[in-house]
């Protein structure tokens, strides 16, 4: 195979490949969170006494604040809407999860919350990807930039044509 060949396919196919990636990390942990932020909104009644409240707002407080996030913004990140923005509450709910909640911090206490947290981080420095809402929404915004920037130009011109015909002598 040619060597330029080569190198365009491994450059498209591992752009193609982050892009799926990303959208693959993202369902995949939303799904997750959201499965939990579901089981708690089943048993709230008896979640809501004994729920931690490591910041001291009140149990109820804390459980519906997670509740919104692992819920909320689990929907936001399958879609791939406000992506960065939607995993920031679930970044500190995570970093909240793994340091404040429990009394002794052990491996196995921790894990699965600092798996969600480095998931999540991963997250947020990669972006969206092209397969999500938040994409669809930058090109369509840069669409109409580049029109309004086009029409701006178009509107200069006819404007300097006129001044030009107008200083120009006539015959």
């Amino acid at each position: 195979m040619n060597k330029g060949l080569s190198v365009f396919m491994n450059v498209m196919l591992s752009e193609c490949c982050s892009n799926f990636a990303r959208l693959f990390l993202r369902v995949f942990i939303g799904i997750l969170m959201l499965s939990h932020g579901i089981a708690k909104i089943e048993n709230f009644d008896l979640m809501v006494d004994t729920f931690p409240d490591p910041l001291g707002m009140g149990h109820a407080i804390s459980l519906t604040l997670i509740l919104l996030a692992e819920v909320g913004c689990s929907i936001l990140l399958i879609v791939g809407l406000m992506t960065r923005l939607a995993v920031l509450p679930l970044i500190f709910g995570m970093v909240i999860a793994t340091f404040f909640t429990y009394p002794v911090i052990t491996l196995s206490n921790i894990e699965l919350p600092m798996l969600y947290l480095g998931i999540y981080i991963t997250i947020l420095m990669l972006g969206p990807g092209k397969c999500s809402i938040d994409y669809l929404l930058k090109r369509a915004y840069s669409v109409k930039l580049i029109e309004e920037k086009q029409a701006a130009k178009t509107s200069r011109e006819v404007k300097e044509e006129i001044i030009n015909e107008a200083a120009e002598p006539e015959n």
